[in-house]
Protein backbone atom coordinates (compact mmCIF):
# COMPACT_ATOMS: atom_id res chain seq x y z
CA UNK A 1 0.00 0.00 0.00
CA UNK A 2 1.37 3.20 -1.06
CA UNK A 3 1.38 6.07 1.13
CA UNK A 4 1.53 10.20 -0.10
CA UNK A 5 3.25 11.05 3.86
CA UNK A 6 5.35 14.29 4.13
CA UNK A 7 8.76 13.01 5.47
CA UNK A 8 8.00 16.19 8.33
CA UNK A 9 4.55 15.05 9.60
CA UNK A 10 5.36 12.19 12.10
CA UNK A 11 2.99 8.95 11.30
CA UNK A 12 1.20 8.84 13.97
CA UNK A 13 0.16 12.81 13.26
CA UNK A 14 -0.83 11.72 9.48
CA UNK A 15 -3.71 9.70 10.41
CA UNK A 16 -5.08 6.86 8.05
CA UNK A 17 -2.78 5.76 5.65
CA UNK A 18 -4.90 6.50 2.60
CA UNK A 19 -3.61 4.83 -1.43
CA UNK A 20 -2.28 7.54 -3.84
CA UNK A 21 -4.81 8.88 -6.48
CA UNK A 22 -4.18 7.81 -9.47
CA UNK A 23 -6.24 9.15 -13.06
CA UNK A 24 -6.76 7.56 -15.73
CA UNK A 25 -5.69 8.66 -19.11
CA UNK A 26 -7.79 9.07 -21.94
CA UNK A 27 -6.07 7.29 -25.16
CA UNK A 28 -8.51 8.42 -27.58
CA UNK A 29 -7.43 11.94 -26.46
CA UNK A 30 -6.01 14.52 -29.12
CA UNK A 31 -3.02 15.15 -27.32
CA UNK A 32 -0.68 16.25 -30.27
CA UNK A 33 3.30 17.51 -29.58
CA UNK A 34 3.18 19.70 -32.97
CA UNK A 35 0.95 21.96 -33.70
CA UNK A 36 -1.43 22.43 -36.19
CA UNK A 37 -0.37 25.50 -39.02
CA UNK A 38 -3.35 27.58 -37.14
CA UNK A 39 -1.97 26.90 -33.33
CA UNK A 40 1.70 28.01 -34.26
CA UNK A 41 0.12 30.91 -36.09
CA UNK A 42 -0.86 32.05 -32.80
CA UNK A 43 1.94 30.95 -30.91
CA UNK A 44 4.91 31.91 -32.85
CA UNK A 45 5.56 35.68 -32.10
CA UNK A 46 6.76 38.47 -34.87
CA UNK A 47 9.62 40.15 -34.57
CA UNK A 48 8.48 43.44 -33.96
CA UNK A 49 6.78 42.29 -30.85
CA UNK A 50 9.95 40.60 -29.59
CA UNK A 51 12.16 44.34 -30.02
CA UNK A 52 12.30 46.44 -26.87
CA UNK A 53 9.46 48.31 -25.61
CA UNK A 54 11.57 51.30 -25.07
CA UNK A 55 12.71 51.47 -28.04
CA UNK A 56 10.34 54.00 -29.44
CA UNK A 57 11.53 56.15 -26.12
CA UNK A 58 15.49 56.10 -27.64
CA UNK A 59 17.08 58.56 -29.56
CA UNK A 60 18.15 57.12 -33.27
CA UNK A 61 21.52 56.52 -33.67
CA UNK A 62 21.93 58.67 -37.13
CA UNK A 63 20.23 61.62 -34.66
CA UNK A 64 22.67 61.64 -31.65
CA UNK A 65 25.31 63.74 -30.88
CA UNK A 66 28.42 61.76 -30.86
CA UNK A 67 30.80 64.35 -30.34
CA UNK A 68 31.43 68.03 -28.98
CA UNK A 69 31.63 71.12 -31.24
CA UNK A 70 35.27 71.99 -31.97
CA UNK A 71 36.95 74.18 -29.05
CA UNK A 72 38.95 76.56 -30.33
CA UNK A 73 42.59 75.87 -30.31
CA UNK A 74 44.72 77.53 -27.32
CA UNK A 75 45.60 80.95 -28.17
CA UNK A 76 48.82 81.01 -25.59
CA UNK A 77 51.84 78.75 -25.42
CA UNK A 78 52.46 76.88 -22.09
CA UNK A 79 55.57 79.03 -21.69
CA UNK A 80 53.39 82.22 -21.05
CA UNK A 81 50.74 80.34 -19.71
CA UNK A 82 53.73 79.39 -17.14
CA UNK A 83 53.61 82.98 -15.73
CA UNK A 84 50.10 82.58 -14.15
CA UNK A 85 50.93 79.66 -11.88
CA UNK A 86 48.09 77.29 -12.99
CA UNK A 87 47.88 75.10 -16.24
CA UNK A 88 44.54 73.65 -17.87
CA UNK A 89 45.70 71.09 -19.88
CA UNK A 90 43.89 69.96 -22.78
CA UNK A 91 42.07 66.25 -23.31
CA UNK A 92 44.10 63.83 -26.22
CA UNK A 93 40.50 65.26 -28.50
CA UNK A 94 42.06 68.30 -28.08
CA UNK A 95 38.94 69.66 -25.78
CA UNK A 96 38.78 71.30 -22.66
CA UNK A 97 38.47 69.48 -19.86
CA UNK A 98 35.19 70.91 -18.47
CA UNK A 99 32.69 68.66 -17.69
CA UNK A 100 28.89 68.63 -16.59
CA UNK A 101 27.50 66.17 -14.06
CA UNK A 102 23.97 65.68 -13.30
CA UNK A 103 23.18 64.72 -9.53
CA UNK A 104 20.08 64.04 -7.41
CA UNK A 105 18.13 62.75 -9.87
CA UNK A 106 18.85 65.56 -12.56
CA UNK A 107 18.08 68.57 -10.46
CA UNK A 108 21.33 69.21 -9.08
CA UNK A 109 24.24 70.37 -11.23
CA UNK A 110 28.20 70.28 -10.83
CA UNK A 111 30.63 71.31 -13.12
CA UNK A 112 34.16 69.67 -13.21
CA UNK A 113 37.66 71.06 -13.99
CA UNK A 114 39.88 68.45 -14.97
CA UNK A 115 43.17 68.10 -15.80
CA UNK A 116 44.78 71.24 -13.86
CA UNK A 117 48.79 71.62 -13.24
CA UNK A 118 50.16 73.76 -10.52
CA UNK A 119 48.63 76.14 -8.10
CA UNK A 120 45.02 74.64 -7.52
CA UNK A 121 44.20 77.28 -4.80
CA UNK A 122 45.15 80.05 -7.22
CA UNK A 123 42.86 79.24 -10.00
CA UNK A 124 40.09 78.33 -7.67
CA UNK A 125 40.70 82.37 -6.61
CA UNK A 126 40.82 83.11 -10.24
CA UNK A 127 37.67 81.36 -10.75
CA UNK A 128 35.75 83.05 -7.88
CA UNK A 129 36.61 86.52 -9.48
CA UNK A 130 36.55 86.04 -12.85
CA UNK A 131 33.40 84.30 -12.95
CA UNK A 132 31.63 85.95 -10.10
CA UNK A 133 30.45 82.96 -7.86
CA UNK A 134 30.29 82.95 -4.20
CA UNK A 135 33.40 81.36 -2.02
CA UNK A 136 31.06 78.55 -1.04
CA UNK A 137 29.95 77.13 -4.53
CA UNK A 138 33.37 76.31 -5.63
CA UNK A 139 35.47 73.50 -3.73
CA UNK A 140 38.71 71.21 -4.97
CA UNK A 141 37.75 67.92 -4.21
CA UNK A 142 40.27 66.61 -2.21
CA UNK A 143 40.50 63.04 -3.33
CA UNK A 144 40.34 63.56 -7.24
CA UNK A 145 42.10 67.34 -7.11
CA UNK A 146 39.59 68.64 -9.28
CA UNK A 147 37.53 71.87 -9.56
CA UNK A 148 33.51 71.49 -9.00
CA UNK A 149 31.15 74.57 -8.99
CA UNK A 150 28.24 74.08 -8.02
CA UNK A 151 25.29 75.26 -10.42
CA UNK A 152 24.87 75.34 -13.98
CA UNK A 153 28.28 77.93 -14.74
CA UNK A 154 29.38 74.91 -17.83
CA UNK A 155 29.26 77.90 -20.99
CA UNK A 156 30.88 80.36 -18.51
CA UNK A 157 33.59 78.60 -17.06
CA UNK A 158 34.23 76.99 -20.64
CA UNK A 159 34.41 80.58 -22.07
CA UNK A 160 36.80 82.25 -18.96
CA UNK A 161 39.34 79.39 -20.01
CA UNK A 162 39.07 80.32 -23.65
CA UNK A 163 39.71 83.57 -22.55
CA UNK A 164 42.87 83.22 -20.35
CA UNK A 165 43.86 80.89 -23.57
CA UNK A 166 44.05 77.94 -22.63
Amino acid sequence: MNCLISRALPLRSAGICRPAVRTQINPFASRNPFPSTNQAASISTKPSSRQNPNQKLKIPPQLRQLSRAPVPPPTKSPEELVSLGYLVRRTPSVQLPVYRRWLSGGTRQVVLIKKVDGDRRRLLEDIIGGLGIAREDVRINPTTQHIELKGDHFDKARGWLLERGF
